[in-house]
């Protein structure tokens, strides 16, 4: 059970993707996998892609970590769909920042960025 003290302070953007991430789970038929962890908090994130001529055509994950990157690497992923991973290796925490419409603190940004990083680094 959620505790509502806990997620009072954050948008209402980012409490949606986290208790209902879009794209969660395992994809069944993948092209490239990625594994990313914070070690300054312990976030950690594994990325599904099935691609084609550097599009992702289908993209997952399996995430556990804070609210910031929860809701960050539900939004990323659906935005991903269909870019190509060029496209998604630019994006920066002021991006994310926009999918998720508040501001990200300099202390959240390596929260934010989990996901991209994954993808950037080791796709």
């Amino acid at each position: 059970m959620t505790n509502i003290l806990m997620t009072q302070n954050y948008s209402e953007t980012i409490k949606q993707h986290y208790h209902y991430p879009l794209n969660a789970g395992k994809l069944s038929h993948y092209t490239h996998t990625a594994e990313q962890i914070n070690p300054l908090c312990g976030d950690e994130t594994r990325v599904y892609l099935k691609v084609d001529n550097d599009v992702i055509k289908d993209i997952s994950h399996k995430t556990r970590g804070c609210m910031i990157c929860a809701a960050a690497t539900s939004v990323v992923s659906e935005y991903a769909r269909g870019k190509k991973i060029s496209e998604i290796k630019k994006l920066g925490s002021s991006d994310v920042a926009k999918l998720l419409q508040v501001s990200i603190s300099p202390a959240r940004q390596s929260c934010a960025t989990l996901f991209i990083n994954a993808i950037k680094y080791h796709v």
